[in-house]
């Protein structure tokens, strides 16, 4: 057995809730007061408390207490959760070997493959495979195409999908190494999620075979989740007859939308194409697009018509979502200077964040890094600016650009001097980015930020009345997306997203941010992304996975979730054990498909 043990390392890293008092099913598990101790150790993140708990004379205890420390995520606590893959119980050793695989600690590896080679119950010793396999994949242990391979061949759901994830993550000199052995992958591969994560390592694999593997992947009979991953890979390939396929794509909605990102990063097309595509657009976030396409490929009329209309659009449509989109084209705008021209004056006087913060990012990125001209709108921004959001993103620009690395020209001064003014929790992401920018500049380390207290105790009485499962239908334009919450596993969560429902912060909330094949999102305060509550959550990890149709709360890290939420457009396995997953769509999926920036949550309520 200790030869099969190192085979496998080898591989891997060289190459019963209760019923109420009257017998009526409760709602959820946290009926049972023997639970609630769990759950206070775990909002507290209380390591020791939980460890005694795993030790309870209850399984549904030790259960419980196991699952939290994914949650928790403390590598304190590995001795007790190593203990606890001793445990009689098969579920509490599956359970601890889970929570392990997300505190993710390379030396918790050999302990959990040795223990699966002793391990008699065939559930748990997939538990620990893959909770050794996510640890080294997360500490960069996996090199070894062969491994992955072996994994994924002898996995099921969301193992194999993570596994996928890893092989097109590997290095481009690798994954050419194995092309005929990654090619043959997609005979005959029954999941679509492991198919369309597989596609997006194709361009990398570089081959000709690859080339029309990727192109046939972007063919209209095959399943949506596979075409956009198709398409953003055929976008990273400098190859001219991929410009007709991604052509054909451009419209509303998440496919359209990865189209017209694929051909935003093309040094040259045709501009004959973009009219026909223009004549053809019937949406305005499209239309704009198609426009800035325009006025950087075209020239004479039609390069002045773009430039014409798209000026009006920055300056009168309806939406400050499109009106952003258009700002976002100006960037090669007619004229002397497109960014003190047009961009700067915006950045100062729009009538909305979300249009001073996109005409920063196109201000910013008009300039080469540490010129004196974008140097000093960075100044003249931190000195006239005390807006968080703003601040935020001028942060993530400076952090973005290496050459500002260890480059003080007063910056870090200045910057401090915006923390006092920022509200708390509120501003917590605003503060967060401040402080590494500042370290940044300074040349220095990036700071630890300390640990969040916890500020949003979860009320007992509402969260025993909250059923698994609750449904809630998200009413928009483009249709009604039906989602459902997990309050077991997530309780805090769905506890809070109930409450605002029922008071109706959701409604007129718009999706703010649209990542085509990953994620759309919304219920920002701001609608720019950079606003929440005066309070924050804990982040929650339950066993559910990031499948498509996942609904998470977005982060700015670990225990700092608030009212945006997002929903996914295929499986993100990275997301796994870093976000939390509280809900699922379960009816309305089509809908997420063709959401885009702006559109508007109308309505968001309970279904009782």
């Amino acid at each position: 057995m200790r030869v099969f043990l190192f085979v496998l390392l080898g591989f891997f890293v060289f190459g019963c809730t209760r019923k109420s008092v009257q017998g009526t099913p409760s709602p959820n598990r946290w009926a049972d007061e023997r639970l609630w101790p769990v759950l206070e150790a775990q909002e507290h993140r209380d390591s020791p408390a939980l460890c005694a708990l795993l030790i309870d004379s209850s399984t549904t205890v030790r259960e419980a207490a196991a699952l939290a420390f994914a949650s928790a995520q403390d590598t304190a606590s590995i001795p007790c959760l190593l203990n606890a893959l001793k445990d009689r119980n098969a579920r509490v050793r599956s359970t601890a070997a889970f929570a392990l695989g997300f505190i993710a600690d390379s030396t918790a590896v050999v302990d959990m493959a040795e223990l699966a080679i002793l391990e008699q119950d065939t559930a748990v010793e997939r538990s620990l495979l893959s909770a050794s396999f996510l640890a080294m994949q997360r500490n960069g242990m996996l090199k070894d195409p062969n491994a992955i391979l072996y994994f994924l061949d002898r996995n099921t759901g969301q193992e194999r999908v993570r596994a996928a994830d890893v092989l097109q993550r590997l290095p481009e000199s690798t994954l050419r190494g194995f092309a005929a052995d990654y090619l043959a992958l997609f005979e005959n591969e029954p999941d679509k999620e492991v198919e369309a994560m597989l596609v997006r390592g194709l361009a990398r694999v570089g081959t000709s075979d690859a080339l029309s593997l990727l192109q046939f992947s972007a063919d209209a009979d095959k399943p949506e989740v596979i075409i956009p991953s198709a398409i953003r890979a055929l976008g990273k390939l400098d190859a001219t007859p991929c410009d007709s396929l991604l052509f054909f794509w451009v419209g509303p909605g998440c496919i359209g939308q990865a189209a017209l990102e694929a051909l935003q990063g093309r040094e040259h097309l045709d501009p004959a194409m973009i009219a026909r595509s223009l004549e053809n657009s019937t949406d305005t976030a499209t239309t704009i697009g198609l426009l800035a396409l325009q006025l950087q490929h075209a020239i004479g009329t039609f390069k002045a018509q773009a430039n014409e209309r798209l000026m009006e659009m920055a300056r009168m449509a309806r939406s400050p979502y499109h009106r952003a989109m258009a700002i976002r084209g100006l960037v090669n705008a007619l004229g002397r200077n497109p960014a003190a021209d047009l961009l700067i004056p915006i950045v100062k006087q729009g009538p909305s964040s979300i249009e001073r913060i996109e005409a920063f990012r196109a201000a910013v990125g008009c300039y080469k890094d540490k010129t004196t001209a974008q140097v000093e709108l960075i100044e003249d921004v931190i000195r006239g600016s005390d807006d968080p959001g703003l601040i935020s993103v001028l942060c993530e620009e400076i952090l973005d650009r290496d050459k500002y690395r260890g480059f003080d020209v007063g910056f870090a001064e200045a910057l401090t001097s915006k923390l006092a003014a920022f509200e708390l929790p509120r501003d917590l992401e605003a503060k967060m980015l401040v402080e590494r920018t500042i370290a940044f500049v300074r040349g220095q380390a990036p700071p630890a930020h300390s640990s969040i207290p916890i500020n949003h105790p979860i009320d007992p009485a509402k969260l025993r009345a909250l059923p698994q499962g609750q449904r809630y239908r998200i009413s928009t334009a483009k249709g009604s997306i039906i989602i459902a919450t997990d309050v077991n596993e997530c309780p805090g969560s769905s506890l809070a997203f109930d409450s605002l429902v029922t008071a109706g912060y959701y409604n007129g909330k718009a999706f703010h941010r649209m990542v085509p094949n990953f994620v759309v999102q919304g219920g920002c305060p701001r609608g720019d992304g950079y606003g929440g509550m005066p309070w924050t959550l804990r982040t929650e990890i339950g066993r559910n996975l990031f499948t498509a149709g996942s609904v998470g709360l977005a982060s700015a890290g670990r225990d700092t979730e608030s009212c945006q939420f997002f929903i996914t457009h295929s499986a993100a396995p990275h997301l796994d054990g870093r976000y939390t997953r509280f809900g699922e769509v379960v009816e309305g999926m089509d809908v997420v498909w063709r959401l885009q920036v702006g559109d508007v949550m109308e309505r968001v309520g309970r279904i009782d």
